[in-house]
């Protein structure tokens, strides 16, 4: 769909007078040469969503936008007697609009063409502002956000491309309806966003709106939760929010008490079968170079932070006792922590007791000498293991 300025003055209601150094030429249909150049593209995220800063200097001449048919991803801005320097690409570093080419000299005379990349996201709205164009977008859910059923308390954010007065933020009433404009009370409660869309799509392209574009998001989630327990501050039941994922509903617990370990178990019930248990490591969670690790909730997921596990050493060492499992505990670093070996301890003979299957205990006899003159490798401790650090015989 091609949309003019024109277009968008009719469609957003504002009046062509409002726009200085554009109304003129528009309402004639003239071209006329304009000395203006297409400085610069830059991406602000902002709540929701994100805004495409186009910088024009100069009054901004006649353009035309094209917008994405359903199913497709390239929204095209063309400035006729515009010229730039620009690259023919640009990478926005965004998800939701993550690239754009530049094409110059449209038809073999002046004129700038504008090819972006739309992908998370949404155009809402296009505004002409001093310095240029801001083109507005909506971010778009995630897959697992997309599947999300709507519920009582949520509040969902309706779009409508050019329609201002019709793009609104409404919460589900307790009946599962919305109060929507032009539409009345609509029943949501139990629809995706998808559905949703689709209704308030049909409807106002039936009785209102000519090809309206709509887009629908969730902006609060109030309907569902999960549960956070263990060695948190501030355990129990929290509403499931916006993207909300391991490390949020850990901030929103207060984060882990001293006693917490490095390992956080999610257990995902199933209407179908047995519940599926994902396991995250603590360390890597808050590691900015392991983002995998930071999973997206569910609703009535159960978020279990463990307590620290501890290994114990007894024998001939400064500091025998329990000692808390740190990441990448080996026998060699055990026997450090607890202080070293005494004058009288057997190093060529350390026992490593650990628990097998059925409460049997298996025994590794390990030669510490060997290991320190690096002729063999450490020894991994797991939890609950015991080191014992016999005395040696003169």
């Amino acid at each position: 769909m091609v949309v003019s300025l024109r277009q968008i003055a009719m469609l957003t209601g504002v009046g062509l007078a409002l726009l200085p150094g554009v109304a003129g030429r528009a309402a004639l249909g003239q071209v006329q040469p304009i000395a203006a150049v297409v400085e610069s593209l830059s991406y602000e995220e902002v709540d929701g969503g994100g805004v495409l800063h186009l910088k024009v200097s100069g009054s901004v001449p006649a353009f035309s936008c094209t917008v994405p048919a359903p199913g497709a991803r390239d929204l095209v801005i063309e400035v006729p007697g515009a010229s730039t320097q620009l690259p023919d690409r640009l990478d926005l570093k965004n998800r939701v609009v993550p690239e754009a080419s530049v094409e110059k000299g449209l038809g073999g005379g002046s004129g700038v063409r504008l090819r972006f990349v739309v992908g998370q996201g949404s155009l809402v709205r296009i505004e002409q502002s001093e310095r240029g164009l801001l083109l507005r977008f909506a971010r778009s859910t995630s897959t697992e956000a997309a599947e999300y059923r709507v519920g009582t308390g949520d509040k969902i954010e309706i779009n409508v491309f050019g329609h201002d007065d019709l793009s609104k933020i409404v919460e589900v009433r307790a009946d599962g309806t919305i109060n929507y404009p032009l539409i009345g009370d609509l029943h949501v409660a139990g629809n995706t966003v998808a559905e949703i869309d689709g209704e308030i799509t049909r409807i106002l392209g039936k009785d209102y709106l000519v090809d309206p574009q709509v887009s629908v998001d969730v902006r609060e989630y109030q309907s569902q939760w999960v549960t956070i327990v263990g060695e948190v501050r501030t355990p129990g039941k929290y509403v499931l929010k916006r993207n909300m994922r391991v490390i949020d509903v850990l901030a929103e617990a207060g984060g882990a008490t001293k006693e917490a370990g490095s390992q956080i178990l999610i257990t995902r019930p199933s209407d179908e079968g047995p519940p599926r248990q994902i396991m995250v490591d603590r360390d890597r969670l808050l590691s900015r170079n392991d983002q995998d690790s930071n999973i997206l909730l569910q609703h009535r997921d159960i978020v279990a932070v463990a307590e620290k596990e501890v290994f114990y050493i007894r024998g001939e060492v400064t500091k025998p006792g329990a000692y808390l499992l740190e990441s990448g505990m080996t026998v060699l670093k055990a026997v450090t922590l607890a202080g070293g070996f005494t004058q009288y301890a057997n190093r060529k003979q350390v026992d490593v007791l650990r628990a097998g299957g059925n409460g049997v205990q298996k025994k590794v006899t390990i030669n510490m000498k060997a290991i320190e003159d690096g002729k063999k490798e450490d020894w991994p401790i797991h939890a609950d293991d015991t080191i014992i650090v016999p005395r040696r015989i003169f």
